[in-house]
């Protein structure tokens, strides 16, 4: 499954937030954007997955126009979790995850012994098992995101989008939710798309990075082939060195002292 964008326009009424924009992004691949706030990120996110319509261009799922999907039909091949999220603070986490079935059943049906199936399935890979019973409401930081991870993913998508899902935890619970993204796509083959600003982060998980740059694509390929010191400079204008490990796969970056 892919998803390919060829020369997208989105705007905000008058105002327009990207231009020219092509982006392909695959099942089995984590492809994550960068670039520095305001350069349009999110907004292609959100051209990707229908929640943001687009001026011009097209976007197409399997050489299908996305437009032609029902909802429910697109839910069952991609996820998304944006940035921020709010569920009734009575509801218990696997009452939430549940809710992930819902591109599957009519609006009158209860929970197949499939769904319960896939459910479980959820709770497992994310490691919110232990927490079904619990009040979403008294989950912590980082198990909130999972279990939110874990919703999504009870639809069974082929790709999951994630915007910013890093954004507000602590760095243990970032580095939690980055390993869950890499055994996920690893160990059941799931494609992810996400918005990340920790360039370190993006380069340690990312099969393919875009960066991003006053609403145009700057550049895009393989986390070494982008991070570099010139693409710092020019769309972050931040002095820095690639610093290659010897038996590391992925390098560093190294930042100039901070008088």
């Amino acid at each position: 499954m892919e998803i390919r964008a060829e020369q997208l326009q989105i705007g905000y009424g008058a105002y327009i937030a990207v231009r020219d924009m092509d982006i392909q992004v695959k099942k089995g691949e984590i492809t994550t954007i960068v670039g520095p706030n305001g350069s349009g990120k999110s907004t292609v996110l959100k051209a990707l997955t229908r929640l943001l319509k687009y001026q011009k261009g097209a976007v197409w799922l399997n050489q299908q126009d996305l437009n032609r999907f029902e909802s429910k039909q697109l839910a069952q091949h991609v996820g998304v979790l944006p940035q921020k999220h709010s569920a009734p603070p009575d509801f218990k986490v696997r009452d939430l995850v549940g809710y992930g079935r819902m591109p599957y059943q009519k609006w009158y049906s209860k929970n197949s012994g499939e769904d319960e199936k896939v459910i479980d399935w959820a709770l497992e890979v994310t490691g919110t098992a232990s927490l079904q019973d619990k009040l979403i409401q008294e989950c912590s930081g980082g198990e909130s995101q999972r279990v939110w991870i874990a919703t999504v993913l009870s639809q069974q998508p082929e790709i999951l989008f994630l915007d910013e899902p890093t954004t507000y935890l602590d760095i243990s619970h970032q580095l939690e939710t980055m390993h869950l993204v890499r055994k996920l796509n690893r160990e059941s083959g799931i494609g992810v798309v996400m918005v990340l600003h920790d360039l370190g982060q993006a380069l340690e998980v990312s099969d393919r990075i875009v960066v991003m740059k006053n609403g145009r694509k700057y550049c895009e390929g393989t986390p070494q082939e982008v991070i570099t010191q010139k693409m710092m400079k020019d769309v972050y204008d931040v002095d820095c060195q690639i610093v290659c490990i010897p038996g590391r796969e992925k390098p560093l970056i190294a930042y100039r002292e901070i008088i």
